[in-house]
């Protein structure tokens, strides 16, 4: 009998060995992973049954809404993801992934990654299940983004480099994490007391991952990246005002005009006071 953890979004099924036969409509969107070289006869929208064999090792994609019919003696357990359309929409939008390729069906293509993915999660069911040990949905849902990750960069991307792929999204995830911080430095330019310990929270990272982040997104520190904001700002209100230097030094977050004058001229290789004569 088929074990599962339902998630709400998205469901983990632990399909155990021997025969099946299966007819189903698929209310959910489904990455198989298969563990063993196993024929079988599937059909797909269809009563005809077609003979082919699952290699090992590999995982495939059926749509929601996918009419299946399934005979197959498993040698070993499977293990099945079930993904809500919604969930699978925010998904492909926030990684920036064409959703062409979730109306079809994509047959089963290897991925030991993905097979050992469904390993863990075949183990770790299998041990709550005779330990009589509650579940614990953070690791159910791990291994669960992990296999979908897995599958949708399989079969989203013409040239299969599924790694590189996931590095992208992991970049773009980083770079929504960065724009947030960014976004505070802009409403909080000219405070004094701004701190990267403040703008790391703002971006849900550590300081120190938080610094390294940033200079590999925006090309310079967020130390930096202050520094020359604020001397944009004040360069706009030495050019644009008749305001003594030392009140724009203030205005615009320096401890002192003698620090704006440094940075100032740094950055725009002139004083304040000849930007202004």
């Amino acid at each position: 009998m088929a074990q599962d953890i339902d998630l709400g979004n998205m469901r983990l099924l632990l399909l155990p060995p021997g025969t099946c036969d299966i007819k189903h409509c698929l209310s959910m969107n489904t990455f198989d992973v298969n563990l063993a070289h196993t024929p079988h006869e599937m059909a797909i929208n269809s009563d005809r049954y077609d003979r082919s064999v699952a290699n090992s090792d590999v995982i495939g994609f059926f749509p929601a809404g996918t009419d299946i019919k399934l005979r197959v003696t498993n040698s070993l357990p499977g293990c099945v993801l079930e993904v809500d359309d919604a969930t699978l929409n925010k998904w492909t939008e926030s990684a920036d992934v064409s959703k062409t390729w979730r109306g079809t069906v994509h047959g089963y293509q290897i991925d030991k990654v993905a097979a050992n993915l469904a390993r863990a999660g075949i183990q770790y069911l299998m041990h709550a299940t005779h330990s009589k040990t509650p579940t614990d949905r953070l690791t159910v849902e791990a291994i669960s983004l992990a296999i979908a990750a897995r599958g949708i960069a399989s079969f989203s991307v013409p040239d299969r480099d599924m790694d590189g792929e996931i590095a992208r999204w992991s970049r773009a995830g980083q770079r929504k994490e960065i724009d947030r911080a960014i976004d505070l430095i802009e409403t909080r330019l000219c405070e004094a007391d701004l701190s990267i310990a403040q703008l790391a929270d703002a971006a849900c990272l550590s300081s120190s991952h938080f610094s390294a982040v940033f200079r590999s997104m925006i090309g310079e520190t967020p130390y930096a990246f202050i520094l020359r904001r604020r001397a944009e700002y004040a360069r706009d209100l030495i050019i644009g005002t008749a305001d003594p230097l030392a009140e724009i030094a203030f205005t615009a977050g320096f401890s002192s005009q003698a620090h704006m004058t440094v940075v100032v001229r740094k950055i725009f290789r002139t004083t304040p006071a000849a930007m202004r004569n």
